[in-house]
Order: structure tokens, then sequence, then C-alpha cells
């Protein structure tokens, strides 16, 4: 297992941090600015990463399990179809497959657990269907598809072939109005929630669009800014990483903040390897101890998953890392 200092309760006590998994790396067993992460149908956690426009390699899925191992990866950065560049988000359809949002070509893939291509569907617009900068998506307990539509304000329901059925939302600040929207989660019971980023509020919605509440972390905590990712557990907790505060928000179904994660990450498998090979590097960092407590911390979350055993999967976008936390 991964080497870690100690194993830090949340603030509230409610989650215990578990493990950490990652390591900065172009390519192989490490990640590059993740933004997305999935449990797949096989046990393997998948893990999108963004990197940057001189890192085009690093731009990719990776495959491992939950424990650290590093099993695989695909990739292929470019426009032509099986390929993609600015990645979002992905998630796993009731037909194990993996579908995939780029915000470069407004579309979105469908490939299997393992990588292989299997077909793309969107275009570029601001009509029904079309996309204006795909990020979040989810999968509804009905099968169909959520995909917050960014650009365009509004959120869109499809088939996972890719067929419109429904879609709300519009430019602004009001219920039911979005500025920027990023990320999206369904509950058991078909109600989906919207992180809309620049409002710094989360909304929620009944399964046609109806607005139910919105909530803005000041039930309990000091507020949100700028929520990205987010996700809903059996329990109906509410997970929202909280990008600018470099935090994770648990809230109540009724969206009372009741706890929050901060980071307590260790040293990962995947860098205690690189270390032992490197101690020169090692020896670096222990002589820069002042500023190792802080480097433990969340820095921008991007993306939440949680599995049914209480495990809380949290990309920790910008220290190329997924932090692990499980209930207490």
């Amino acid at each position: 297992m991964t080497t870690v200092v100690e194993y830090p309760l949340s603030v509230a006590g409610l989650y215990q941090y578990h493990d950490v998994i990652g390591l900065l790396s172009g390519g192989g067993p490490g990640f590059s600015g993740p933004v997305s992460v999935a449990l797949g149908p096989d046990g393997l956690l998948h893990v999108a990463s963004r990197a940057n426009p001189n890192q085009p390699e690093a731009v990719r899925v990776s495959r491992c399990t939950v424990g650290g191992d590093f099993v695989g990866e695909f990739c292929g950065w470019g426009e032509a179809p099986g390929q993609f560049i600015w990645v979002t988000a992905i998630a796993f359809g009731p037909d194990g497959n993996l579908y995939l949002a780029d915000e470069n070509t407004h579309r979105i893939s469908k490939f299997t657990a393992e990588g292989r291509f299997l077909g793309c569907w969107g275009e570029f617009g601001a009509g029904p269907g079309q996309l204006n900068r795909p990020s979040g998506m989810a999968f509804a307990p009905d099968g169909t598809l959520l995909v917050v539509d960014s650009l365009n304000d509004r959120v869109q329901r499809f088939t996972a072939g890719g067929n419109l059925l429904a879609a709300w939302g519009e430019s602004g600040a009001g219920p039911g109005e979005f500025d920027m929207p990023w990320g999206v989660a369904v509950d058991a019971g078909g109600a989906v929630y919207v992180s809309d980023w620049r409002n710094d509020r989360v909304q929620k919605f009944d399964a046609g669009g109806g607005f139910i509440a919105e909530f803005d972390g000041r039930d309990g905590g000091d507020g949100l800014a700028r929520p990205n990712g987010l996700a809903v557990d059996g329990d109906g907790r509410i997970y929202v990483c909280d990008w600018m505060n470099d935090r994770v928000q648990v809230m109540s179904a009724s969206g009372r903040v009741i706890d929050t994660l901060i980071g307590h990450s260790g040293t990962s498998k995947w860098a205690r390897t690189f270390l032992d090979a490197n101690p020169d590097i090692e020896e670096k960092l222990n002589a820069a101890a002042q500023n190792i407590e802080l480097k433990r911390r969340f820095y921008r979350p991007t993306a939440v998953a949680v599995s049914d055993d209480g495990l809380v999967f949290v990309a920790d976008c910008y220290r190329h890392r997924v932090q692990i936390y499980r209930r207490a």
C-alpha cells in the first residue's frame, strides 16, 4: 500500500484520509492535471489528464487499481474520431463503456473501459442538441446522459447514442439560470445537481429540469467559490469541489455543509518508486520540510467520485494526484 504519515480525519470528523495515487508524469504511472475520475465496472479507477498545450502526449485516460497499481492508459491527442484534446469529463454508462467530453471538438466520444474507440457524436453550436464547450456528464437512473453545455449555459439530456431528449437553462443568475456551469450529478431518485461555476452555487432540479433549490454553501459553511466537479452518494450526501477554496464541501441532502475535506496526502506508491530511484531529489524535498504540510492539501480540486463502499476519490488537479477518503 501507499506510504503515508498518518490517517487524519476531515474537519468535522465524518471522513478519514485513506490513500493517494499520483505522480506528475507525461505517460505511464502518473497524471498531468487530472480533471475527472470515474470507477469502471471492472473496479478500476479511470483518471482523465488534461495536461497543457506543450504536453500533448500527456492528454490521456489512465487506468489503475484503487490500491494504486498502474494498469494502462489510452490517449491519442488530436481532432480525428477517437482522439481528444481538451478533455473535461469522463463517465461510465450502464453499457459499461466510457464516455468522454472534449470541449475542443465539442463532442462526446465513446470507448470501451480498456480504451477501444467505439464512436462519437456532437457538433459546435447553440441549437438544439449542439454543444459549446461540454463539461460535466452524468448518467441518470434511466440510462440517459446529462451533459453540461457550459458556454450555452444549459443542461442537455441525450440518449447514450446522442439523440437529444430535453434541455433546460439560460444565461443569468436567477433560479434555473446559469453562468458557465461545469459539473453535474444525479441522485438515486433522478434529481439533477449542477455546479453553477460563476454564480458560486449548486442548483438542484427534478428529472424534467424543474428548479427545486440552490445551495451556496452558506448554510453551515462560509460559501462556495467557483464550484466545479460534484457527486452524490447513495445516502443523498452532496460532494462539491470548491475550486477556489481548495477544498471539497460535503453537504446534506438539504444543502447544509456537514463536513469539509482539505487534503492530507502522503507519498503515493508511484512517487515512492520515483524517489527511491532518485535519492538526491528526496534529499531536496526533505530539506524543504517547512512546505510539506501545505503540499498535503488540495490545490484546485476538480472532480470527485464516490464508491458504493464509502470511498471518496478527489482529483487534486494542480498537484497531479487523486486523494482518497473513507467515511469514518
